[in-house]
């Protein structure tokens, strides 16, 4: 086990603080701290045959409740164990058969890439959406235009979206005229005409050259270009309708969803240019909204609406505003609307916040459920009636995408 990040480090002096105590050394202590038929204790004498006969009776699996995760682990990994299982069988599945309907593979393969063109959208043209951007309205009457933010952010996930599209229209093109023998059937073509076939998502939509990710990570291709066309909507719709039909945004949706809170934290520093904020004192603010996306009809006078989250290791109790544990089998649960501003450490302390008997817990916000560094959007705290701790081996975090 190797601590790469601040997160593991929490993690880690987590366990430290819960476990390596004064009262460890105490007969009466346990690490499990939960009603069970097996006790974990530390092995009583100094002899190597009373270890090993305490080895002996461990039960052969240990209850996620040891570890102080909730017993929904359990079941995400042995999801997780048959997922993998399935992908491996349908990788190692011979690709001459003929498929359903007596259809072979390239049948089938040039089928779905004609489906698939039919329902891409439409191409986003520089030259008419900067002109567009450039007559937007900002935050500020001074701040409007290229002057805001936002705009530019919106003017790149523009542009990053337009070479997704570009990339995907000339691949299902290139797949379907390899079949058609019109042009060379090259490696990669093959590879994408297999990935199509296993309605997986072709390497060349989501990774460049490079290898660096240009665009979402998605299990199978149905997702993935639902995932697409949605993007598309909702660009387009704060590209017409301007940032005052944006009541909430879809965070999800952003390829750099940083840029978006970055953004944000520049614009509200701006508004508050009187009172000589400075950007690099100004901290982030998140208050959970009590409603759904659907219901909020007004703008935020400072920061934006988010919407698209969901929280996996616990819940939200919405009546009460707070953390609380997971319901059986539900592995992730959908955040309401949250509220991300701006504001400084002495502007928070005014705010004077409801604290209640243990501090707000910290959590991460991913992107995926595969949490590390590379992924983590930005942090966001969560009230609780319990310590932090508590949360911290409940494995709580917020995630953008389930799968």
């Amino acid at each position: 086990v190797r601590i790469t990040d601040d997160l593991d480090r929490e993690l880690f002096n987590t366990y430290a603080s819960k476990w390596l105590t004064d009262d460890m050394f105490k007969p009466s202590f346990k690490f499990n701290e939960y009603d069970a038929d097996y006790h974990y204790r530390v092995p009583e004498g100094l002899e190597i045959q009373q270890f090993r006969d305490a080895i002996e009776t461990i039960p052969p699996i240990d209850s996620p409740l040891i570890f102080g995760l909730h017993n929904n682990a359990d079941l995400t990994y042995r999801l997780k164990e048959a997922s993998e299982m399935i992908i491996t069988i349908v990788e190692t599945q011979p690709k001459d058969s003929s498929g359903a309907g007596g259809k072979s593979v390239d049948e089938t393969v040039k089928e779905q890439c004609l489906d698939l063109l039919s329902k891409m959208p439409t191409d986003f043209v520089e030259e008419v959406f900067r002109a567009t951007i450039q007559a937007l309205k900002g935050p500020t009457k001074e701040d409007a235009g290229f002057r805001a933010p936002l705009n530019i952010f919106l003017f790149q996930e523009l542009q990053r979206l337009q070479n997704i599209i570009r990339i995907v229209r000339s691949n299902l093109k290139s797949v379907s005229a390899a079949i058609d023998g019109t042009v060379v059937m090259t490696t990669e073509l093959l590879e994408d005409l297999n990935m199509i076939y296993d309605a997986r998502v072709p390497r060349s939509w989501t990774n460049d050259a490079s290898g660096a990710e240009i665009s979402w990570l998605m299990p199978n291709l149905g997702g993935w270009f639902t995932g697409l066309l949605t993007r598309q909507e909702k660009l387009n719709m704060w590209l017409e309708g301007g940032r005052q039909v944006m009541k909430c945004y879809w965070l999800t949706g952003f390829t750099n969803a940083q840029g978006f809170l970055t953004g944000m934290r520049q614009e509200v520093t701006r508004q508050h240019k009187k009172d000589h904020w400075a950007l690099d004192e100004v901290i982030s603010h998140t208050e959970v909204r009590k409603v759904d996306e659907s219901k909020i009809n007004e703008l935020p006078a400072e920061g934006q609406n988010i919407h698209g989250l969901f929280i996996e290791g616990g819940r939200w109790n919405r009546s009460e505003d707070r953390l609380d544990e997971s319901e059986p089998k539900k592995l992730f649960m959908p955040m309401p609307v949250i509220l991300v501003t701006a504001t400084t450490k002495k502007g928070l302390a005014e705010m004077n916040l409801e604290k209640g008997l243990f501090d707000p817990y910290d959590s991460a916000v991913y992107k995926y459920p595969k949490r590390n560094d590379r992924y983590l959007i930005f942090r966001i705290k969560l009230k609780t009636d319990v310590h932090a701790f508590h949360w911290r081996l409940r494995g709580v975090c917020l995630v953008a995408q389930t799968e």
